[in-house]
């Protein structure tokens, strides 16, 4: 938290600042269009005043936007789905939450989608390499009484979560 706002004071700086650097200097140090052969022989160019915003300043000094503490996905079960040891069929909401994750505390939880107020399955994921999802995405395996959950991964996202195997 302290780089972001570090980040933010350099970024608010730098933009109230002069842009020096907006103009085009050649070799010798005199501006672009000056009498010296080489600006002469020089194809005329426009310059643009380009001045940077306070993200270009972010995104140089190194601050990459960070995926958002609690994501979520609803999921409607048609068939019944084994999770963990529980049994869930109908309408759930899967959270992944990073701050329980750092903690060390389970950090998915499944709730009825009516009732947020307890976890009805809540394991430690297992972080799996994917390519980037369009959409979120929830991965079961079929069996044949019932069909297990593998994985779920968060549109725009290259990670996945995986469900531990509990027995």
């Amino acid at each position: 938290m302290v780089k972001f706002f570090a980040v933010a004071g350099l970024a608010g700086l730098l933009i109230a600042a002069p842009p020096a650097f907006a103009q085009a200097t050649h070799q010798h140090g005199k501006q672009a269009c000056c009498d010296m052969p080489c600006c002469k022989e020089a194809p005329k160019v426009e310059q643009a005043k380009v001045e940077p915003s306070a993200i270009d300043f972010a995104l140089a000094a190194g601050f990459v936007p960070v995926a958002p503490v609690r994501q979520e996905i609803t999921v409607w079960f048609m068939r019944p789905v084994l999770v963990g040891k529980s049994i869930l069929q109908g309408q759930y909401v899967i959270e992944h939450d990073n701050e329980r994750m750092a903690r060390g505390e389970p950090c998915t939880h499944i709730y009825a989608y009516n009732d947020r107020t307890k976890p009805v399955v809540a394991f430690h994921c297992t972080h799996l390499e994917r390519t980037k999802a369009k959409t979120s995405t929830v991965v079961v395996q079929t069996g044949v009484d019932l069909q297990k959950l593998q994985e779920f991964q968060f549109a725009g996202e290259t990670a996945a979560h995986g469900v531990p195997n509990i027995r």
